[in-house]
Order: structure tokens, then C-alpha cells, then sequence
């Protein structure tokens, strides 16, 4: 009778006469999906070349303010380069785009190019730039995008190889004005650079036992005057290079 028929209906397809019915909704519109299948799949077609549509348009739209903003960037880099001793270095930007590749930020891949020498070709900047022109290139790159960059911790180590006189001074500056928006850790060993930090680190390397140690020791006051005295040149600090480290310290 009725009961057996529902009895065998929990059995098979719920404990209860809600989930009996529940189950049948559940196949009913199973059903209703595979018999209309064709239309579906044309529905889905259409929505699918709808959205590529969209997504490729959006993908170009990106790319041609991608090429803009590279060539601006290259310029205001550039500008900062010649600042930095290397007023000869020519940079650009390079952004291809790869139709169909897309991803959450688009089809393009950009690349810095970079020709540090008069009568040089340019080449991506990871195979052709000594540590010194990278670091210089990196602080310029972190100078012009200050307010936009949203990493919190810079190290640069040794970026001023090579250069001295006003360009120290000029990388100092651009290391301190990169210094007030983030944490900026430079290794130095120029006093034009060493003398803009807000704290400075004294490491000195010794040997004890056939171990190598290092021991580093914040400067503050006299030590770390006596320190950019030093730097400034001889084995010791004289009168003229202490007064030389304070004229510096003072200046900025």
C-alpha cells in the first residue's frame, strides 16, 4: 500500500519525507539540465565568447597604459640615473603583449632594458649591469616609485661602487629620501652615504682561534664621528678629517 511505498522511498532515497522530496528535486532539475543540454552549451558558448570579448579588450586597454607608463617611468629613471653618475645610461621599458595568454593582470610581459654605454645596444638589464649599476638603477627605479611601491624593507649593498664626490653625495640623498617612507638597510663605505643614516652600525670582522666572528656595534656621538673620519681616509683619524666627517654631518 501507501506506506510500503513510502517506506521502501526512505529507504532508497532519505530517512524523512522531506529528504525524499528533496532528492526528487535535486533529480528533477539533473534531468531537466541533460535533456536541455544543447541549448545549454550554446547558452554557455555565447556567455564564454561574450567574456573573452571583454577580457581581451580589457587586456588591451591595460597594455597601452602599461606602454605609456614605461616610457614616462624610463624618463624620470633616466633623469635619476644622470644623478647618480650615469648620465650616459639609457633605460626603457619593454611590454609585449601575448594575445590569449591571460592572467589576473593581463597578457603582457615587461622587462627593463638598460644600455649603460655610449654606442651600446640595449639589453635586459638582469644580464648586462655590474652590482654598482644595479643597485644605482634599483635606487632610482625605488626614488621615482616611492609612493606607490608597497615594500616595507630595502637592502642595498654596495651601491655606491665606483663613484664618489658629488654622486656620493647625490646617492646619499636619494637613499635618505627613500629611507622616509620605508626601512632602508645600506652597506657603505663612503661618508657621503654613511653620514644621511638614522642609525648607524659600525661591522668589523676578526679572526680568534681560526674562527672568523663578526662584531657590529651601533655608533652614536664621538665613535661614529671618528668613524666618517676614518672613512674619509688614513689609518687614523686626523684634525682635518674629524673636522671634514663633522662639516658633513652637519650639512644635511
Amino acid at each position: 500500500g501507501r506506506q510500503d511505498k513510502l517506506a521502501k522511498l526512505k529507504k532508497k532515497y532519505g530517512a524523512t519525507v522531506d529528504e525524499v522530496l528533496a532528492y526528487r528535486e535535486k533529480v528533477g532539475a539533473e534531468l531537466a539540465l541533460l535533456e536541455n543540454h544543447g541549448e545549454r552549451a550554446a547558452e554557455v558558448e555565447k556567455e564564454l565568447a561574450s567574456a573573452e570579448k571583454s577580457l581581451s579588450k580589457a587586456c588591451g586597454e591595460i597594455h597601452d597604459l602599461r606602454v605609456k607608463a614605461g616610457k614616462k617611468l624610463a624618463e624620470r629613471v633616466a633623469a635619476e640615473l644622470k644623478d647618480l653618475g650615469m648620465a650616459a645610461a639609457r633605460l626603457s621599458v619593454s611590454v609585449e603583449m601575448e594575445e590569449g595568454a591571460y592572467t589576473a593582470s593581463g597578457c603582457d610581459r615587461a622587462e627593463f632594458l638598460i644600455a649603460p654605454n655610449p654606442g651600446e645596444g640595449v639589453k635586459p638589464l638582469r644580464a648586462v649591469a655590474s652590482g654598482g649599476e644595479l643597485s644605482r638603477v634599483m635606487l632610482a627605479l625605488k626614488t621615482v616609485l616611492a609612493r606607490q611601491d608597497r615594500v616595507g624593507l630595502l637592502v642595498f649593498d654596495e651601491v655606491d661602487t665606483g663613484v664618489g664626490g658629488s654622486v656620493a653625495l647625490a646617492v646619499g640623498e636619494k637613499l635618505a629620501k627613500t629611507a622616509a617612507a620605508r626601512q632602508v638597510l645600506a652597506v657603505t663605505h663612503l661618508p657621503q652615504v654613511a653620514c644621511r643614516a638614522g642609525t648607524h652600525f659600525h661591522v668589523e670582522k676578526s679572526t680568534s682561534g681560526g674562527r672568523t666572528s663578526a662584531k657590529v656595534r651601533r655608533l652614536e656621538g664621538e665613535p661614529r664621528l671618528e668613524a666618517i673620519a676614518l672613512m674619509l681616509g688614513g689609518r687614523t683619524a686626523t684634525e682635518a678629517s674629524r673636522r671634514h666627517a663633522k662639516e658633513l654631518m652637519e650639512s644635511i
